[in-house]
């Protein structure tokens, strides 16, 4: 079953982070920033639709192979040789480009990341704030994806229809939402940038993004339509809950979590049933699909491209005077840069993603092999 709209949402997913990350480079003139923070806002939630989709895609992989799978062993075999290789290169790029930019032995680069890079190799910086991003820019999501996997299994068994999964997201939506905000109003938390930072990257605020993905695999895929008025009425009042509370509590209780990237998931769930059924070319097209396919390889990528572009790509490819000239000249140069970006990403998707694959997939099938042939000989 090839979900050709699925791939073009990974598209889109990363050119949103792309085109947020260029600002975030100061591609963009510094006088104009606050209209582009206001325009990137929706930008920046490119991570969350890459959750939503591989919530979606995990429950339909899983679901695909529960007859066949002996384990879930050969799920984790699977997403480890569909992750790790190309991850594995990244830090092998990103610790030469720290030490590049410190202007210090590689040596020291080393010596100062250790345990970083330990954390890392084993895909569990997602566990601590100091690692989560210490080695890849932007490697907090995978980190994040990983912790997911861990548990996607167990959700695969429990959660069975589309009342459960929706009833499953409301509640994690409710408890991430109190857990962070009971966290965000600690003296030391609110004072450390990394902690601060973590409240939003951690798997509990996350946790509701994947369950929008799994409501729409139930709604898509399962074509469930019948929600109980319970479940209904819950996931209403989370809502309204989360609503009063940005809109009111917040001036009684300051710091309240961020809740842009929950509505936002929301959102891509119903984008997701929307272009199941009408796959508009807009969206849809050669263009987005060819970014989805190798979008795994430009996220991990782009930091480094921007990093070397900044470097050489002048400040303005137009003259720039006022607000309409800074977001001409800003997407003029977003445009040039998505061609290195996706040149060097396809090169990585043929040369490292798709061989490692293939491997993983050859692994597994000398594995159910050869345990087939134990049962034979029993």
């Amino acid at each position: 079953m090839k979900l050709d709209y699925i791939d073009a949402l990974r598209g889109i997913a990363i050119l949103s982070v792309i085109w947020f990350h260029c600002h975030l480079y100061h591609f963009s003139d510094p006088a104009f920033y606050s209209i582009m923070d206001t325009l990137g806002s929706p930008a920046a939630l490119g991570v969350q639709l890459f959750y939503v989709l591989s919530a979606f895609t995990l429950f339909l992989s899983l679901n695909r192979r529960k007859k066949t799978d002996t384990g879930k062993f050969n799920f984790f075999i699977r997403r480890f040789f569909r992750i790790a290789p190309m991850y594995y290169v990244a830090i092998l790029y990103y610790l030469y480009q720290d030490a590049y930019f410190f202007h210090q032995p590689i040596s020291s680069t080393l010596n100062y990341h250790v345990y970083g890079i330990l954390a890392n190799i084993l895909l569990l910086h997602g566990l601590s704030p100091v690692w989560i991003n210490s080695i890849i820019p932007g490697g907090w999501s995978v980190g994040i994806e990983v912790l997911f996997y861990a548990i996607v299994p167990y959700l695969f068994t429990r959660i069975t229809n589309l009342n459960k999964a929706i009833f499953f997201t409301a509640c994690s939506l409710l408890f991430g939402f109190i857990l962070t905000s009971i966290l965000s109003q600690i003296t030391g938390i609110q004072s450390d940038k990394l902690l601060n930072e973590y409240l939003y990257y951690y798997l509990p605020y996350q946790l509701p993004v994947f369950g929008c993905g799994i409501v729409a695999y139930f709604v898509v895929i399962k074509g469930h339509r019948h929600v109980k008025p319970l479940v209904a009425g819950f996931a209403l009042f989370t809502v309204a809950f989360l609503i009063f509370s940005k809109t009111y509590v917040q001036h009684f209780i300051p710091n309240l979590p961020h809740t842009l990237h929950l509505f936002g998931s929301i959102g891509f769930a119903l984008l997701i049933i929307g272009l199941a059924k009408w796959p508009v070319k807009l969206l849809v097209n050669r263009f987005t699909l060819f970014m989805g396919k190798i979008s795994y390889s430009a996220y991990l990528t782009h930091f480094g491209i921007l990093y070397w572009m900044n470097k050489i790509l002048p400040q303005e490819i137009i003259p720039v005077h006022s607000v309409l000239t800074n977001i001409l000249n800003f997407n003029l140069k977003f445009l040039i840069l998505l061609l290195p970006i996706a040149f060097v990403s396809t090169i990585t998707y043929r040369l490292i993603e798709e061989p490692a694959q293939q491997f993983g997939k050859r692994l597994l099938r000398r594995r159910i092999e050869h345990k087939e042939q134990m049962v034979e000989s029993v």
